[in-house]
C-alpha cells in the first residue's frame, strides 16, 4: 500500500472514532452503563472479528512473546486507557478531558525521538501544534475554570497510555501481525477482564433495550472492527507521529455529529478549532507523501 492508502486509513479510524460518542449516548438512554458498554462493545468487536478471521481464513496463530504483549498492550493501552479517561469526565468538563487526552501525539513524538531514535522535522512539529491548538479551541475552550488536578492527572494518563499503544503496535514485531487478529485480540482481551469487573462489581445489569443493544452492536462494527482494523493497517504504512496527527480530525467528527444529530451549538471557536486541525491536517499528509520510505525493522 502506498502512504496515501496509510493516510486514508487512519483518516478513516478517526472518523469512526469520533462517532463513539453517537452511539455511547443512545446506548446510555437504553440500559447501559459506561462498564456494560465498554463489555458488549468489546464482547461483539471479539465476535465479529474472529468470525471475519475464519471466514477470509487468516491465520490468527501467534508467538507466545506476541500473545503477551497484545495481551499487555491491549490491557494497559488500550482498556485502562479508556477506564481513566471515562473516569476523568466525573472531575472536569469532557472538552478538557478531550483536551488533555490529546496529548498522546506529543508523547508519540517524544517517544519517537528518545526511544526509537527516530527524526522528526520542523515540519511534523508544527503541523503538531497546530492541532493541540485546534483542539483546545474545539473542545478546551472556556474550560479551565472547572479546574480539578485529580481529573487533569487521570486525562493526561489516558492520553501516554495510548501513546503507549499506538508505539507498541508501530514498533515492535506486532507489526508483522494481521491488523484484524491484532483488534480481535485487543478485544477479547478486554471484554474477558470486563466480564470479571461486571461481575464482581455486580454491574453486569441487563436491562437493556434492542435500541440499545442495535447502537452498541453498531459501536462494536463501526469503532471495534472498522476503526482499530484501519488505524492499526494505517500504522504498518505510515509513520506513528504522523497518525497521531492525523487522529485529531477525531473531534472534528464527534463535533459534526453534536451538530447535525444532537442539536449543539456551533461556536467561533469550534470552527477556529477545525480549520487549524484541517490544516494541520492537510500539511502533515503532504509532508508525509514527500518523506522517503523508511526500511522497516525486523
Amino acid at each position: 500500500m502506498t502512504k496515501t492508502s496509510g493516510i486514508i486509513l487512519i483518516m478513516l479510524a478517526a472518523v469512526c472514532f469520533g462517532l463513539i460518542p453517537l452511539f455511547a449516548t443512545i446506548a446510555y438512554a437504553n440500559g447501559f452503563n459506561p462498564l456494560t458498554l465498554t463489555l458488549f462493545r468489546f464482547g461483539l468487536a471479539a465476535c465479529l472479528l474472529y468470525t471475519f478471521i475464519r471466514i477470509r481464513k487468516i491465520n490468527y496463530r501467534v508467538s507466545t512473546r506476541q500473545f503477551f504483549m497484545l495481551f499487555q498492550v491491549g490491557l494497559i493501552g488500550y482498556g485502562v486507557m479508556m477506564l481513566t479517561m471515562v473516569a476523568s469526565y466525573n472531575y472536569i468538563p469532557t472538552g478538557l478531558a478531550t483536551t488533555l487526552h490529546f496529548v498522546y501525539p506529543v508523547a508519540v513524538m517524544v517517544g519517537s525521538i528518545f526511544i526509537f531514535r527516530d527524526k522528526v522535522g520542523w515540519k511534523s512539529i508544527t503541523a503538531l501544534v497546530l492541532s493541540l491548538v485546534g483542539i483546545y479551541f474545539l473542545a478546551g475552550f472556556n474550560t479551565a475554570e472547572s479546574l480539578n488536578f485529580y481529573g487533569v492527572g487521570l486525562a493526561l494518563i489516558s492520553g501516554v497510555l495510548y501513546a503507549y499503544y499506538v508505539l507498541t503496535i508501530a514498533k515492535s514485531s506486532l507489526k508483522q501481525v494481521s491488523a484484524f487478529v491484532i483488534a480481535f485480540y485487543i478485544s477479547l482481551f478486554n471484554a474477558l477482564v470486563l466480564l470479571a469487573v461486571c461481575v464482581f462489581t455486580g454491574d453486569l445489569h441487563l436491562n437493556i433495550t434492542y435500541q440499545g443493544f442495535l447502537s452498541t452492536l453498531m459501536l462494536a462494527l463501526v469503532s471495534s472492527f472498522v476503526g482499530m482494523v484501519a488505524f492499526q493497517t494505517g500504522l504498518k504504512i505510515i509513520r506513528a507521529t504522523t497518525a497521531s496527527i492525523l487522529s485529531t480530525f477525531e473531534p472534528i467528527t464527534s463535533l459534526l455529529v453534536g451538530i447535525v444529530l444532537l442539536a449543539e451549538v456551533l461556536a467561533w471557536h469550534h470552527v477556529l478549532g477545525s480549520l487549524l486541525i484541517i490544516l494541520s491536517v492537510i500539511a502533515v499528509s503532504f509532508f508525509e507523501r514527500k518523506a522517503p520510505p523508511v526500511a522497516l525493522k525486523k
